[in-house]
């Protein structure tokens, strides 16, 4: 009897004419499609004498701090996307960045034999769990301390907290608020420091009251909009703000807006991601521009090269990022 080869989705899709996406879904029960598409495609699978059982389906996990940060959820649709392209399925776990959820989903990937991690998050902890795993484990964006044995992929965070905060001393800020989250992971820290260089390369006072931390906050609009009221309030005096993403930098404008001050007249604004946040926003913000699509190509690619070798490797790549001036500047 001739064995039964494991499913190619990308066969089945050009067979069939529908999409990989489909196929997949199709293949996985997971709805979205006709009667007259299941039918379709499932004699295809029958014909070419496949099996359907979902444990020959590799899974890629990817952990994501925060789904509701459109700059995460935006990137792992794109990988998502790219994988299926490839073949694989993807189980995505937001973990709201607690430790304890992070170790949990890691856990469940390695019970569901993943065939690797993407990893958003680059705790201590986690990197103790990827040095263990039998699978290859990626991290992108918030990348560990400790990078040795790992693929790590980041964008310049230092530079882009350098440049947003140039940007506005050289518009005539002198007194700059700084918006982020206090805590160890790179980005956040590298921002920060990007910050505080550019103040103190140009000269400018660093006040405590200027820097803002929202802490791990579920609303980070709201809770921004609620500090930066406050700060009006209290009457301390700022000309330009540097918030450390785009979501952040919108809830500052709204706060100005609702305190009577104009923007980018009395008050000037950036952010950091380039999501489309910028775009709905009055004045239209600007912000340090990460490319999704380079991270997502580049993250993929070393990630199958490193499938393909069956062997750890190590490389740690820097993405540039870029200036994008519009109205709040």
């Amino acid at each position: 009897m001739k064995p039964k080869k494991e499913i190619s989705i990308r066969d089945i899709a050009v067979r069939s004419g529908y999409s990989t996406a489909t196929v997949s879904r199709v293949l996985n029960h997971r709805g979205g499609y006709s009667e007259e598409t299941e039918q379709k495609i499932m004699e295809i699978v029958k014909e070419s004498d496949y099996s359907t059982g979902i444990q020959t389906l590799q899974t890629v996990g990817i952990l994501v701090p925060d789904l509701t940060n459109e700059w995460f959820a935006d990137v792992a649709r794109r990988l998502e996307q790219e994988l299926l392209i490839r073949g694989y399925h993807c189980s995505i776990c937001s973990t709201g960045e607690d430790p304890s959820r992070e170790n949990f989903c890691f856990e469940g990937f390695a019970a569901l034999r993943a065939a690797a991690v993407i990893s958003f998050l680059g705790s201590k902890e986690l990197v103790s769990l990827a040095r263990k795993a039998p699978f290859p484990v990626v991290f992108i964006d918030q990348v560990p301390d400790e990078k040795k044995g790992f693929l790590c992929l980041e964008f310049d965070n230092y530079l882009g907290g350098y440049m947003a905060t140039e940007l506005l001393i050289r518009k005539g800020c002198r007194r700059i608020l700084y918006i982020g989250w206090h805590q160890p992971m790179s980005v956040s820290r590298f921002r920060q420091q990007g910050y505080s260089d550019a103040l103190k390369e140009y000269g400018l006072e660093q006040n405590p009251e200027w820097i803002l931390d929202i802490g791990n906050s579920v609303n980070q609009y709201e809770r921004t909009r609620n500090l930066v009221y406050y700060t009006v309030r209290k009457r301390i005096p700022f000309d330009g703000i540097f918030a450390s993403n785009d979501l952040r930098a919108s809830g500052a404008l709204e706060a100005l807006k609702q305190s009577g001050i104009d923007v980018p007249s009395q008050v000037k604004i950036i952010g950091f991601d380039d999501t489309t946040t910028c775009c709905q926003c009055y004045p239209a913000l600007s912000t340090v521009r990460q490319d999704a699509d380079a991270l997502v190509r580049n993250t993929v690619e070393l990630l199958f090269r490193q499938l393909k070798q069956r062997a750890r490797l190590s490389k740690h790549l820097v993405l540039p990022v870029s200036l994008v001036e519009r109205g709040t500047t």
